[in-house]
């Protein structure tokens, strides 16, 4: 949006200031994106505007790959411009294609099924359950056909999926390929072990509504060595992106700063969306919400983005123990309120990168009442079956009473 577009939204948001502050109300409440970035971020990011003459440095991508497959313990990392893109890599490594099912929870992102449709290989859609809003294990056996050579398990909103061992027992017997989502959950454990190392290949997100943030970004993990050849492949094969994209992710990460961290956000976020907000980046394109494959997707990872995401790596750890210490808040929040809880399964360490709950439809739809008590913005990942495009999928009870139930708060309040 040019400055003189976004005037007349400046205008109405400070107006709507002022009546927040006559009205002794907050005028800012937690955010639901961009949680872990800092002035140690955006200082990276002018110093790579400044000097474009490190933006195609390949140590620093090594670095960073080696520094999250170490916190990660994972034997390898690679790293790409988005997790979608590391979802890709995963499906290539495995050798999947034309003929071929994959088996995916009825509760997802779009990016999801169109990393597989774009390498030729059906989606099938299975049932989630409510306590984690993971794939359900018992209604996924009943979606095993002949064709099927892969389940993909999700970890949603950084919990450990309910049926975690079931689903690999179940795709250890059918002979099944395992790909596990971790877009939510860096960090998250099951006895001991970070979720995404238990599966063939694992991959995880680091764009602007994750648990790391370095605007758009993703890495692929294995501990098989053969695996790992076929990762490396697809990284090196692929194409850096351009510099006017460059440029415009590390504008955005310092606008996300200001629009979303900075504790003058109010008012400085509008004057950052005046000078930056014209190179501002989103995170699904409109050709991936109708299914089409952009000109820009499959990208690898490039320096100046590496930088970012080794700086984010150092500050996760205590990102996630603040996570931890809100859901125990919302945990309170739903004993009092007589709402149920999000399991924490026997074992496991959850991330939180937000704290879902099922209230009333209605409450859903109109969230207003959160502003007042809790007194935060409330997150509504998923208005349907596969996010964010309006797309109904039949047959799924569990992914309805998610869609039509499920809010989410914020899990960085301090």
């Amino acid at each position: 949006m040019s400055p003189a577009g976004y005037l007349p939204h400046l205008v109405k948001r400070q107006l709507g200031n002022i009546r927040r502050l006559l009205a002794g109300r907050p005028l800012t409440t937690p955010p639901l994106s961009s949680m872990t970035v800092g002035p140690d971020d955006v200082a990276i990011a002018r110093s790579y505007l400044r000097d474009r003459s490190r933006w195609r440095d390949p140590a620093v991508v090594a670095d960073f790959e080696s520094a999250f497959a170490e916190w990660n313990g994972s034997s390898s990392a690679f790293a790409f411009m988005g997790g979608r893109v590391a979802l890709s890599a995963c499906i290539q490594a495995l050798g999947l294609g034309p003929g071929d099912e994959a088996i995916i929870p009825a509760y997802t992102c779009v990016v999801v099924p169109n990393a597989f449709h774009f390498a030729g290989v059906d989606v099938v859609y299975s049932d989630i359950e409510l306590d984690t809003f993971g794939l359900d294990a018992v209604l996924l056996e009943e979606r095993i056909t002949p064709r099927t050579r892969a389940v993909l398990i999700q970890h949603m909103y950084g919990l450990v999926c309910r049926d975690y061992e079931a689903v690999l027992n179940l795709a250890k017997r059918y002979g099944l390929r395992v790909i596990e989502d971790c877009a939510h959950a860096a960090g998250a454990t099951y006895n001991g072990v970070k979720v995404g190392n238990r599966g063939d290949v694992g991959f995880y997100s680091s764009e602007q509504s994750k648990v790391f943030s370095t605007v758009q970004g993703g890495l692929a993990v294995t501990r098989d060595g053969r695996l790992a050849e076929g990762l490396a492949r697809y990284r090196d094969q692929a194409p850096l992106p351009d510099d006017a994209w460059i440029d415009r992710q590390l504008h955005t990460a310092i606008l996300n700063y200001y629009l979303f961290k900075h504790p003058g956000r109010w008012w400085r976020g509008d004057l950052a969306m005046l000078g930056r907000g014209g190179k501002r980046l989103i995170s699904t394109s409109p050709e991936e919400e109708c299914g089409i494959k952009p000109a820009h997707y499959g990208r690898r990872m490039p320096a100046p983005v590496a930088a970012l995401g080794l700086c984010q790596i150092r500050k996760l750890d205590g990102y996630n123990e603040r996570r931890r210490r809100a859901a125990r808040r919302w945990a309170a929040w739903c004993d009092q309120h007589g709402y149920k809880k999000p399991v924490e399964i026997e074992g496991s360490i959850p991330v939180y990168l937000r704290y879902p709950v099922l209230v009333e439809p209605e409450k859903k739809m109109d969230r207003s009442w959160a502003l007042a008590d809790p007194g935060v913005a409330v997150g509504v990942w998923y208005l349907s079956h596969v996010h964010p495009v309006q797309r109904q999928l039949e047959g799924f009870p569990g992914a309805d009473t998610a869609v039509a139930q499920c809010i989410n708060f914020p899990c960085i309040l301090d």
